[in-house]
């Protein structure tokens, strides 16, 4: 199949591209070697390295890269009229958007006004996002999803959201989020302590990701501070963007490693005694895969995380090790238990390669049972609604 995927450039603080990053990089790259003709479109939300403009063949796949600008409506409209020049030559055989309600609503626009089926993939509920709620985003929005001949969700609790209320009449799939075997392994503890140049002793509990307020991050702060008064070797350890203020040295008990590459996130993980996943119970928290949690597991690390969405469900049996999202107490009390106990879960870690496949299957599925009439009925029902 001739395949169009349509993305954003930077996400959860890396660029794809420069990166070769995440899900929106490595299902086009699978798709690629596994026959299909690929070609990657992203859009930069904010200025970056690579110039104005950018094209480049990155593993199989043919990636070109554009700036929105500075006026975003106007910025959109232009990205959507090089899209329809881009199809034109292309001569896709389906769309695929992916990474927000904007590339949905631009790749089922595109492939309705072509003839042409189109997939969505939905890694996170969009409905959280604060560009989501501008006038008319999320009426486009469903009205994509459910015309869509393919659907892809990252969690089992998305999945149950998504077939009450937006009723899509194509395929539906969950498709989680995985790892990178490369990356992510066991490896020999101390080696990787000294790497990034943190204690060769004591016990080390941290994350890395996006250490925000939204996503809980406060919590494991407060229970940090409560667990260092009687546990005094306890250093917590940190890695990402943040809206709160660390000093990049040690600070009573606190290693904040900036943001790093994703490339020596393994070896943070591979350097602490427990790893942690922060989220809240809200629309984001509810919906979401965490990532870091497979590549935290797969590198062997003993986990707590907090107690929301589909994490049951990727955790079965775990439940001691889950705390109430936003309580301290809860948190402290579940950190210090796997401190003393280093559980260490076993479950099935999916790769992205694992992922891919499924998800270019997914497309063949849906593709092959796809006909003009089924497009001409999706165009009714958009005009409908």
């Amino acid at each position: 199949m001739r395949i169009l995927f349509l993305t954003k450039q930077q996400y959860m603080s890396k660029d794809l591209l420069a990166d070769r990053f995440g899900r929106f990089y490595e299902i086009p790259r699978v798709l690629a070697q596994s026959g299909h003709q690929v070609r990657g479109v992203c859009l930069k939300y904010w200025p970056t390295t690579l110039g104005a403009t950018a094209a480049r063949r990155c593993e199989f796949v043919e990636w070109c890269s554009f700036p929105l600008g500075r006026n975003w409506p106007l910025g959109f409209i232009k990205h959507y009229r090089r899209l329809e020049q881009i199809s034109a030559k292309f001569k896709p055989d389906v769309i695929v958007g992916a990474s927000d309600s904007a590339h949905v609503i631009m790749a089922a626009g595109l492939a309705l006004k072509i003839g042409i089926p189109y997939a969505v993939d939905l890694y996170d509920n969009f409905e959280s996002y604060r560009a989501t709620n501008m006038p008319g985003m999320k009426h486009l929005l469903r009205r994509a999803i459910r015309n869509a001949v393919a659907v892809s969700v990252v969690s089992k609790t998305l999945l149950a959201k998504v077939e009450r209320d937006y009723r899509p009449t194509g395929i539906l799939e969950e498709i989680t989020n995985a790892i990178a075997p490369e990356i992510f392994h066991p490896t020999d503890k101390g080696a990787a302590r000294r790497s990034l140049g943190l204690p060769e002793t004591g016990t080390l509990i941290g994350t890395a990701g996006s250490l925000t307020r939204a996503r809980g991050i406060e919590t494991l702060y407060h229970a940090f501070r409560q667990l260092t008064q009687t546990k005094k070797d306890l250093s917590l350890v940190l890695a990402g963007p943040t809206d709160l203020q660390w000093n990049s040295t040690h600070d009573n008990g606190i290693i904040y490693l900036g943001d790093l590459l994703h490339q020596r996130i393994g070896d943070l993980f591979n350097a602490l005694n427990v790893g942690i996943i922060c989220n809240r119970d809200d629309e984001f928290g509810r919906y979401c895969s965490p990532q870091k949690l497979f590549e935290m597991l797969a590198c062997e690390l003993p986990v707590v995380a907090a107690d929301v969405g589909a994490i049951r469900d990727l955790l079965p049996g775990a439940e001691r090790f889950l705390y109430a999202p936003e309580d301290v107490s809860s948190l402290a009390n579940v950190i210090s238990a796997q401190v003393e106990m280093r559980y260490r879960l076993t479950v099935s870690i999916p790769t992205w390669k694992d992922c891919a496949l499924r998800f270019g299957n997914m497309l063949e599925a849906a593709a092959s049972s796809h006909s003009f009439s089924q497009v001409e009925a999706a165009r009714l029902r958009a005009d409908e609604v």
